[in-house]
């Protein structure tokens, strides 16, 4: 009875810690999850980028890249505080006019003042890692290789105990509609040619490993390929969804 307690009790602990961590640090947490590297204060796109906030009514945010040749984005933090990441290959295949729409749709999301998605993709995050740590833990205590059923049933049910909560968590701090929103405030300031045609390069995605608790916070969908995780953790409306609205809205 005493082991019991002492494991609820450290459990509880851990679970409050790392809602405090993911409170404080989740902006620290996901650029550094991403490996992502600061942009100079002379760079070009960090300076297009300082005129694209203004223009906004916002303060300046920090730019981050990523090494990845998938056309992405996300950004992470508050209007005060806010950071911008996009991807090399978003930066290699857009258009100037598209990668601006790019960096003010992620304005408009620090604009919404949505932290609460970042902190609630931080704790599933961690939630989802979990089943891979299980896997790992049943390799080395002696259950056979990763392979082997042993311990992929383990991965299994681990992964049946805590991917449905982590989803539940990002499904109920995400909006379609602020996302739809995003989209028209790009077009609005960048023109409605270049906003389509940076929807329209997110559809040619390539595969990028991305842990799925965090693709709400992307402007494409990455779980597209997985049946399973896009229907759990997918959040946002396809992109001929989003076109259609711009359209429709005529800007």
């Amino acid at each position: 009875m005493n082991i019991l307690f002492m494991l609820a009790s450290g459990l509880g602990a851990a679970v409050i810690l790392t809602v405090i961590a993911s409170f404080i640090f989740s902006q620290q947490i996901l650029l550094r999850w991403y490996h992502a590297k600061k942009a100079s204060f002379d760079d070009p796109l960090y300076m297009q980028m300082l005129k694209l906030a203004k223009d906004a009514g916002m303060p300046a945010a920090g730019l981050y890249f990523i090494e990845s040749p998938v056309v992405n984005s996300f950004s992470v933090g508050n209007r005060k505080n806010g950071s911008i990441v996009l991807t090399t290959g978003a930066i290699e295949r857009l258009s100037g006019d598209e990668l601006s729409c790019m960096m003010v749709y992620e304005i408009a999301h620090l604009r919404s003042g949505r932290r609460l998605r970042e902190i609630a993709a931080v704790i599933a995050g961690i939630l989802t890692m979990l089943p891979i740590a299980a896997l790992w833990g049943a390799v080395f205590t002696g259950f056979g290789q990763d392979y082997e059923p042993a311990p992929k049933l383990i991965k299994f049910f681990v992964t049946s105990l805590f991917a449905p909560p982590a989803a539940l968590l990002v499904q109920v701090t995400s909006s379609e509609s602020v996302k739809y929103e995003a989209d028209k405030y790009a077009a609005l300031l960048c023109g409605s040619d270049a906003a389509i045609g940076m929807l329209l390069k997110l559809r040619d995605h390539e595969s990028w490993d991305i842990n799925p608790s965090h693709a709400p916070l992307f402007i494409a969908n990455m779980l597209s390929d997985d049946e399973i995780y896009n229907t759990l953790f997918c959040t946002r409306p396809s992109v001929d969804d989003r076109i259609k609205r711009l359209e429709e809205a005529g800007y």
